[in-house]
Parts: C-alpha cells; sequence; structure tokens
C-alpha cells in the first residue's frame, strides 16, 4: 500500500500516537509516567481517552485491527516508564537454564530474547524456555520468543527442528506451493515449541562471489524473483503461526562490507535501489509482512550514519513504502554499530530514528536504563517510546491468533528436493545406478549421503557411479555428478556429466539429494542467480 492509501493510514496513526499527547514535539503529555519502581496496571483502552480516528480504516494492512492498535497504545502509556523502556528491547540468550533467561527478562522487563547458539540444544529445552517465559513479568501479552533460524548457514534451531536449505533453495524451486509449504511446516514446528518470531525470511537481493555475508542466503538475483519467493514464504510463515521478519532493509546483498566486522556503505541511489533492492521489502509490504530489519547500512541519501541511526531511512519505509507494522533494527552488537557507540547511545538512538524493537544490544539492562535517562532528561519523547512499545505489545498480541495445521511429514527432506539443481545431458535417467562411490566430501556429509543412499538399495563403496561433494562451486572438482553443498557459482568450472546444487549440506538437504539421485524425487529448482555458460540446461526448466 503506497501512495494516497499510505497518507491516509499515516494520519491515523499519527492521530492515534499524539492525540493524548499535545501537538508539539516534546510536548508532556497530560498525565505524568507512572514512577519507575511502580507496578503494571491493568490497563484496556477504555481506561484511558480514546485516540481520535480521523479516517474510516478498520484494519492495518498487516493484519490488526486499528481498535487493537489503539488498545496497545493505551497499554503502553500506562506502563511505568521502565517497562516502556524494556519492551522494545529484545535480548540475546546463549543457555537454555530457564532460571537464567526469566532473570534477563524480569530484570529490566525486557520484550523478549532470541535464542543463540547454546540456548536450543533440543525441543524438549526451547520449549521450557518458552513456558518459562510466558506471563513473565506480569505481563497480559506474550513475550518474544525469538529465533534466527533462516535454513542453511544460519540455522539457530537445528537441534530442535528440522534445518531447511539456505534460502537460495526457495529462490530456486519452481513450485510456489511448495515453498509456501515448506516454511508453513517449519512455522508450525518452531510454534510448537513456544517459538513465536523467526528472522527470516531474507529479502536481500545478492551480488554474487562480491556479496561477502548473504549469497545462499538470498533467493537469488533478480528482484522481481526474489519479491515473488520472499512473499509466498511470509505466507507460509503466518500460516504456521510464526511472525516473520523481512531482512536486511534497503538490502546488504549489494553491498560488500560484512556489518558484522564494519558499516557497509551503499553507493547505488535510491532511485535505484528502488528498482533493484528495494522491490523484494516493497512486494512483501504490500502483502502484509508485519514486520522489517533495518539492516546497519549507508545510504548516503539518507544522511552519513547507517540506517538504524537514519531518521530518513524509517521515514522511507513508513511514508514510501506504507509499512505500518513493527521496524526491528538487526543486531546492535554488530561491529558497525560497536564502533561507534555503546550499548545506550545505540539504543537512544535507534529509538529515536525510528525503530520499535531494539534487537541484541552488547548490554541489554544498560541499554534499557539509557533509554529511561533519555526519557527524564528530555532527549527521547515519551511519546515515540510509547510508539514503539506499543507496536510491540500488538505485534505479541496479534501472534497469538497465528497458527494452524502441524508440519507435514518429512517437509524438509520435501523442500530439499523440490529446490534441488540438476544439469545435464540426460534428464529422464537416474543420475545414479545400483553403484556409487563419493570421492569427495566432508566425512560428515560423505556418511550421511551413504546412508541415504543405501537405504535406497545403492550400494556406496569402490565402484560405481562417482559423487564428488564441494563445498561451494568455486571448488573445483572431477567426478560423473558434481554436487555443490553451497553457493553455487563456479560449479560449470568442474568436470561432470551432471551439475547438481543443493544450497545446502543440512541432513535433510543430502537426504533430498539422495532422493534426486536415485530419481526418487525430481529436482525442482532452477539456477536462481547468473551461472554463465550453462553446458545443459536446468532439468526443471527443460522437463518444464
Amino acid at each position: 500500500m503506497r501512495g494516497a492509501a499510505a497518507g491516509v493510514l499515516a494520519a491515523l496513526l499519527l492521530a492515534a500516537c499524539t492525540a493524548a499527547d499535545g501537538d508539539g514535539a516534546g510536548t508532556p503529555s497530560p498525565t505524568p509516567p507512572a514512577p519507575v519502581d511502580a507496578p503494571v496496571p491493568a490497563v484496556t483502552a477504555s481506561s484511558l481517552p480514546a485516540p481520535v480516528a480521523t479516517v474510516d480504516v478498520e484494519t492495518l494492512a498487516w493484519g490488526p485491527s486499528v481498535a487493537a492498535w489503539e488498545d496497545a497504545l493505551a497499554t503502553a502509556r500506562a506502563l511505568p516508564l521502565a517497562h516502556a523502556a524494556g519492551q522494545v528491547v529484545v535480548t540475546d540468550l546463549y543457555t537454555p537454564d530457564v532460571d537464567v533467561a526469566v532473570d534477563r527478562v524480569t530484570r529490566h522487563h525486557l520484550g523478549g530474547v532470541i535464542l543463540m547458539d547454546g540456548a536450543a540444544p533440543s525441543d524438549d529445552a526451547v520449549a521450557a524456555l518458552a513456558d518459562a517465559l510466558d506471563g513473565a513479568d506480569g505481563r497480559d501479552w506474550p513475550v518474544w520468543i525469538s529465533a534466527d533460524e533462516e535454513g542453511g548457514v544460519v540455522s539457530r534451531l537445528s537441534s530442535a527442528v528440522p534445518s531447511l536449505p539456505a534460502f537460495m533453495a526457495a529462490g530456486a524451486a519452481t513450485d510456489p506451493d511448495a515453498v509456501t509449504e515448506a516454511y508453513r511446516s517449519s512455522a508450525a514446528d518452531m510454534r510448537a515449541l513456544g517459538v513465536n518470531v523467526d528472522y527470516a525470511p531474507v529479502a536481500d537481493v545478492t551480488i554474487g562471489t562480491a556479496d561477502p555475508i548473504i549469497r545462499t542466503r538470498s533467493a537469488g538475483d533478480d528482484p522481481s524473483e526474489v519479491a515473488a519467493t520472499v512473499t509466498v514464504a511470509v505466507d507460509g510463515y503466518l500460516d504456521g503461526g510464526v511472525v516473520p521478519v523481512i531482512k536486511h532493509f534497503p538490502g546488504h546483498g549489494s553491498v560488500t562490507v560484512d556489518s558484522h566486522v564494519g558499516l557497509p556503505v551503499q553507493d547505488r541511489s535510491v532511485t535505484r535501489l528502488a528498482k533493484n533492492d528495494l522491490v523484494p521489502f516493497a512486494r512483501a509490504i504490500d502483502a502484509g509482512a508485519p514486520v522489517v530489519m533495518m539492516g546497519h547500512i549507508v545510504v548516503p541519501e539518507w544522511g552519513d550514519e547507517a540506517a538504524t541511526f537514519a531518521p530518513a531511512a524509517y521515514a522511507h519505509l513508513r511514508e514510501e513504502l506504507g509499512f505500518t507494522g513493527v521496524i526491528v533494527t538487526d543486531a546492535l552488537n554488530m561491529g558497525a554499530v560497536t564502533a561507534t557507540r555503546d550499548s545506550g547511545e545505540a539504543a537512544v538512538d535507534a529509538l529515536a530514528a525510528g525503530a520499535d524493537v531494539l534487537l541484541m544490544p552488547r548490554n541489554a539492562g544498560a541499554a534499557a536504563e539509557a533509554i529511561v535517562r533519555a526519557v527524564k532528561d528530555g532527549s527521547l519523547d515519551r511519546a515515540r517510546l510509547d510508539e514503539a512499545a506499543a507496536r510491540s505489545i500488538l505485534l505479541m498480541r496479534w501472534s497469538e491468533g497465528l497458527g494452524g495445521d502441524p508440519a507435514s511429514a518429512a517437509y524438509a527432506r520435501t523442500f530439499a528436493a523440490a529446490g534441488i539443481t540438476v544439469a545435464t545431458g540426460d534428464c529422464t535417467t537416474p543420475l545414479v545406478g545400483r553403484r556409487a562411490r563419493i570421492v569427495a566430501g566432508t566425512d560428515d556429509a560423505r556418511r550421511t549421503l551413504a546412508a541415504h543412499l543405501e537405504a535406497a538399495g545403492v550400494e556406496v563403496g569402490e565402484r560405481g557411479t562417482s559423487i564428488a561433494l564441494v563445498g561451494s562451486g568455486s571448488v573445483r572438482a572431477e567426478a560423473d555428478v558434481v554436487v555443490s553443498l553451497g553457493d553455487p557459482w563456479g560449479l560449470f568450472g568442474s568436470r561432470a556429466d551432471a551439475y547438481v546444487a543443493t544450497y545446502g549440506a543440512s541432513r535433510a538437504a543430502l537426504a533430498g539429494l539422495a532422493d534426486v539421485l536415485v530419481g526418487d524425487a525430481a529436482p525442482g529448482g532452477a539456477w536462481p542467480v547468473a551461472m554463465g555458460a550453462e553446458p545443459f540446461p536446468a532439468c526443471a526448466v527443460s522437463e518444464g
């Protein structure tokens, strides 16, 4: 939703945010905020003056009603200052210890947690954490139980739920229904454990090997195709019961510095970005995506700061793209941020610029305390904090209504085959017959593939079709079948009768690979990126 429609809704939300706070920046609320240490009162929309709705709009673009927004805003305004400050912070958790988790959240009234390495050793551990945090701090809305579960190389819940291949497999898949079902099932599995937010899918458009960090995390290099893939993945997440977060606005796939270690500067103009990098974000927003992650990327037209701290970046999302949902920062403990700001400065600056949720400050407590100080000394408007906290609360309340059917059986393995790309001269004959030998690959990958081939009746040993498993297409190999388990670029530099890309090396990806090799499943993928001169067309294309 853009243009006039976006302006109408923006007017409504502005009225809702300012009706009880005066008409000028920094104007104090008619009723002073509750003391920092006061208990959380029971609040409903009817207990405060109703925000004025100036136009007849009943539902926000991403799902909730305007009445629900007004109720969330009333709740946020009535919170003690420390509680409102904490609500906009999501902290990183590296342990499955439920006591640690509850203490982290309640001490500073934090909005929630993101489960990092070590916090999710099993499905039972994740479920126990989620159960312990349910209703923490006396709130009547859910805590953020969030994860970074993209699939592929970013799979923080791989010990708790089946790990999908990287998102490039979704971009390769020629059946959009297969993509939706894969992410619906993945979300259903996460939701069954209590996870309610996933920082995926990646909406970045990759530029290929010059892209240092996104690569197969992207669906591909064509903006329109990436947009289509992101949109169907978002549908899947929502149907499965998990809030998706599209990332990393305004696009990390076309910069050549990794924001984990430095500050990327985007050399494209905003006009060019609108025709390339921003296309997936715009399309997903139009389709109802509820959350966008703001990346640590400088766009010179928006100022000298990373977009995280640039009001013009948030204005573009709100005013140009008509986004009415939640804007969460990328992790605030990344090098692009920590080189110039401590936890408190980063939190206040991002919030003031327009962020709603602050992800992973190095010190979550210091971030929340800095927000409290900033409101008290007048450097941050309480109205801005209330707006951000209200969006966080609204999202969590809305998330309770998501979800439906349980996950499909063996969905990760099925999806792996749907995204696998095969290029060979004969797409009608199985790539592997009665015997096979695996001539390259890590020990774990070779053992896993061999087990699946043997289960399919293939004798794996020193004879038969030779299979080379390489970590990326840039690694040269010679075999009957050369398989890239990672980046596809350069794959045709190997010598083979058949070239295969799986876009992932998880057990499910290797199981799907075995199904394709023996002919039990058709490879459903086309090349999602430019591959140069192709010795053979992709089977999914040539047979389609």
